[in-house]
């Protein structure tokens, strides 16, 4: 973060310029966190052709999974988009060809090197589980030693091209779809710069609209909540807008309303009216963790971890695997057939996840920081 906004106030000990900062990096290990937990689904969990469990029979836990990982946790990519889009033109004060070149050199190290790394990881990783571990894995899938270099490309994109139309239209490291699109949304972002500086906050409704008509729009590479929640991030950037200074303003309102939304959700939605319901949740969950989380950095209550921070696109770009082979593992070894094992199961595998996680980028930062840096886009 380099610009200064034309109304840098002190707020206590920060600058509003410190409150943005602190507070974007104070919501970066915790997004994370919940994207894991989102990841920790136990409702295809195939061993060797079996599934190992019906969640629908556990009516306590299907409950719970449902409040977390589909209400609670659904903001944490949404708000990750609007923070890139915002980080992407900070500092942006006209968007030439050469500053959308040289913005594009630098996301080849943040994004695209990651990108491709990772991808090949987890293609490695299933080579060597597929040769000495097969009887944890599915076999629906296609081996790596039958993969042909159309096979090796398409895996790097979109797998449903290499396993068929059953497979989801995601990377072998599927999380990293989010890098994907991120990386599409960046190659137009002077589309973007272009609608945003025309029509201002009319653009950001347009996108807006279109994500509420559709949120589920999903081509490998273009999805309806990538290009809006990116853009609204842009739209506070290009304007020299502090958001978390608007959004905290706010207060309380947003957190008692995501609130009544979540018991609206959780106990009275009807199938018909679940898209809506669903981006509603959405809007005000982004909006109520950045005003909680800068009302408590302003006061000085919480503050960035920089371990954690550092770690976290680490924790992001590796955890996939691992938690699909600690979830199996421990199925096939205490087989849960209650409600309070499924619930025990579903902190247990994140947590071990993230802390195995945390120690191996620990270690790894220290022996090969400059090897680590690349691997993680220069996130150090």
């Amino acid at each position: 973060m380099e610009r200064e906004y034309s109304h840098p106030s002190t707020l206590g000990y920060l600058t509003s310029e410190q409150l943005l900062s602190n507070t974007i990096d104070f919501l970066r290990f915790p997004l994370i966190v919940g994207v894991v937990f989102i990841h920790t689904d136990f409702s295809n969990i195939i061993i060797q052709g079996a599934r190992q469990v019906d969640i629908g029979q556990y009516a306590v836990f299907e409950q719970f999974f449902f409040l977390f990982s589909k209400l609670v946790f659904e903001v944490c990519v949404p708000l990750f988009f609007f923070i890139s889009g915002f980080l992407f033109f900070y500092g942006t004060e006209s968007f030439s060809f050469l500053v959308y070149l040289k913005k594009l050199r630098k996301r080849i190290t943040s994004l695209l090197i990651p990108y491709i790394f990772w991808n090949l990881v987890v293609l490695l990783f299933f080579f060597f589980a597929q040769t000495f571990f097969a009887e944890l894995l599915s076999g629906s899938n296609k081996p790596i030693v039958q993969y042909s270099v159309a096979d090796w490309l398409w895996s790097l994109w979109d797998t449903s091209h290499v396993h068929g139309k059953a497979a989801k239209n995601l990377p072998i490291n599927s999380p990293f779809w989010f890098i994907r699109d991120l990386m599409v949304v960046v190659l137009l972002s002077p589309i973007i710069y272009f609608l945003i500086r025309k029509l201002a906050i009319f653009a950001v409704l347009i996108l807006g609209l279109v994500w509420v008509l559709n949120p589920y729009f999903y081509l490998p590479g273009w999805s309806s909540v990538s290009f809006f929640f990116f853009s609204a991030g842009a739209y506070f950037s290009l304007y020299n807008k502090n958001f978390v200074l608007i959004i905290k303003s706010f207060l309380p309102w947003p957190v008692l309303c995501y609130i009544l939304l979540i018991i609206v959700a959780f106990y009275g939605f009807e199938k018909g009216g679940w898209s809506y319901l669903y981006c509603a949740n959405v809007l005000l969950g982004l909006i109520s963790a950045v005003a909680v989380t800068g009302y408590f950095i302003e006061k000085g209550s919480w503050r960035p971890n920089h371990f954690l921070v550092s770690a976290s696109f680490f924790i992001f770009a590796y955890h996939r695997l691992p938690l699909v082979f600690i979830i199996k593992f421990l199925f096939g070894w205490v087989k849960p057939q209650t409600d309070v094992m499924l619930l025990l199961m579903y902190f247990v595998c994140p947590v071990c996840v993230i802390l195995l996680g945390l120690l191996f980028f620990g270690v790894l930062r220290r022996l090969l920081p400059a090897f680590t840096a690349v691997i993680c886009g220069g996130r150090l």
